[in-house]
């Protein structure tokens, strides 16, 4: 049995949720905290084992994906430099049925760490200059889950739904 945690915010243009995000007191300990990031995948995914049963190797891909992501955002903002190297960053696809937890997962990896967090529906979106809304829409929901803290939202993930 899969439980849900916490009651989405309200609803934007782009059709994205956009859940309740801690105030701006509280932004700047999360930047620290991206900032020093030092999770370990093992971690992450004993976090995520309190919240969903099963899906292991969702648990193990998605783990390593953060580490690597947030360490690597941790190395560039030590060193500015590094910006300007190529970096493969790790988009993860999961699949499967409803109700297993991907949403849950995502989310609670973000709450986790601190940052904000929207989920779009893909059905929605459309190419830009068409009905519907688009990947700027997107964006302007997660600075909105920042409450308008583009520093934080830059740090932020995006969860694309229904893809098929």
């Amino acid at each position: 049995m899969f439980s849900q945690q916490g009651t989405p915010g309200a609803t934007s243009q782009s059709g994205s949720e956009t859940p309740e995000e801690p105030g701006a007191d509280d932004h700047a300990e999360t930047l620290e905290r991206i900032r020093e990031f030092n999770l370990k995948p093992r971690e992450i995914r004993d976090y995520l084992d309190r919240f969903v049963i099963r899906q292991d190797e969702a648990k193990k891909v998605i783990s390593v994906a953060i580490c690597d992501h947030y360490n690597h955002v941790r190395r560039c903002i030590e060193d500015p430099r590094l910006r300007e190297r190529d970096y493969a960053k790790q988009n993860i696809l999961i699949l499967g049925p409803t109700g297993v937890g991907k949403t849950y997962l995502m989310r609670n990896v973000a709450k986790l760490i601190g940052v904000p967090f929207v989920k779009a529906d893909a059905t929605k979106f459309s190419e830009t200059g068409y009905v519907g809304g688009d990947v700027e829409d997107l964006v302007r929901d997660l600075v909105r889950a920042a409450d308008g803290d583009v520093e934080l939202a830059q740090y932020g993930i995006i969860y694309i739904d229904e893809i098929d």
